[in-house]
C-alpha cells in the first residue's frame, strides 16, 4: 500500500530525498551519513568558539603542558625502514566492458530510509496536526 510521503533536499549533499510518513520526523538529511557528517562539523565549530574563550586558551595551555611533559619521558628512538628499490608496477590492460541494456521498468518510488513504496503525490511541507479546541492547553 503506498502512504503519503515528502519529498525534501538534503542540507548537506543536495540530494532530494522522498520519505514515508512512518519515518517523517523532521529530517533534514539523507539516509547516506550526511547527518553524522553534519554533527561532527558542528562539534568542531563549538570547539573552536570554545578555544576562543578566556577558560578554553586555559585548558588548552594545561594540556599542551601535560602532552610535553609526557614526551619529555619517552626515550625509545625507531630506525627507518629499509626500502626495496626499483620496484615496478605490472602492466595489465583489461578492455572495458561492453555497456549492458537494461529492460525499461515502472519507476517505484520507495522510502529512502525504510524503503517502503510511496505515493507519487510528494509533499514539500511537514504534516500539521490541527489541535482540536477542546483538547487545547494553553
Amino acid at each position: 500500500m503506498q502512504t503519503s510521503s515528502r519529498l525534501y533536499q538534503c542540507l548537506r549533499c543536495h540530494v532530494p530525498v522522498v520519505i514515508c510518513h512512518r519515518c517523517d520526523h523532521g529530517q533534514r538529511y539523507c539516509a547516506n551519513g550526511c547527518s553524522k557528517q553534519a554533527r561532527i562539523a558542528s562539534q568542531k565549530r563549538a570547539c573552536k568558539k570554545y578555544q576562543t574563550t578566556r577558560a578554553g586558551r586555559l585548558n588548552n595551555a594545561a594540556r599542551q603542558q601535560r602532552f610535553r611533559h609526557r614526551q619529555k619521558q619517552k626515550v625509545t628512538h625507531h630506525g627507518s625502514l629499509q626500502t626495496l628499490c626499483h620496484d615496478v608496477l605490472s602492466r595489465q590492460f583489461t578492455p572495458p566492458k561492453s555497456p549492458r541494456v537494461y529492460p525499461k521498468q515502472a519507476v517505484i518510488m520507495r522510502c529512502h530510509h525504510c524503503g517502503e513504496e510511496c505515493s507519487y503525490f510528494l509533499r514539500h511541507d511537514f504534516l500539521r496536526h490541527r489541535v482540536s479546541q477542546g483538547n487545547c492547553r494553553c
